[in-house]
């Protein structure tokens, strides 16, 4: 007697996919790693959250007035402020990995900015908050993508 395996259905792959998006802090590791990981994504809300006031104050100062990149620090500001609120109150490991895009794409867009031009816009980085702007950005994703891989552990 042979058993059939039947092959795994579409509804099947998006819930698992859903529930390992969903994956919050792993009740396995010690509680001390636990502990520190619930600092570590705190602390990136925190450097995403101040991300943002420096985008909306530079936006408030005279960057919106620049094509593309006002709203650009608008919507960062925006998305931001809800991004940190939501990395606060729910801990999961989707919105760990958006933290981290968020300030790992802040670099990015920063980077380019100050080397290459970006939207139009090209800045150094001795302009007003870019080097906040960057140490801020740089932790965020560094802390958050520790906290991403702690996520990922087994259980």
């Amino acid at each position: 007697m042979s058993a059939t395996v039947e092959p795994a259905t579409a509804g099947h792959f998006r819930t698992s996919l859903f529930a390992f998006a969903l994956r919050p802090v792993p009740r396995s590791v010690s509680p001390g790693l636990r502990i520190a990981t619930i600092a570590g994504i705190v602390f990136g809300a925190a450097m995403v959250a101040f991300s943002t006031a420096i985008h909306l104050h530079l936006w408030r100062i005279g960057y919106r007035d620049i094509p593309k990149i006002g709203p650009a620090f608008l919507f960062q500001w925006v998305s931001g402020f809800l991004l940190a609120a939501v990395l606060l109150f729910y801990r999961r490991l989707a919105v760990v990995v958006g933290g981290f895009a968020f300030c790992a794409g802040s670099v990015v867009a920063l980077l380019l900015s100050a080397t290459r031009g970006f939207l139009g816009l090209h800045d150094g980085l001795d302009v007003p908050w870019a080097g906040w702007s960057l140490a801020c950005e740089s932790a965020g994703a560094l802390v958050l993508a520790i906290c991403a891989g702690v996520m990922l552990a087994r259980r």
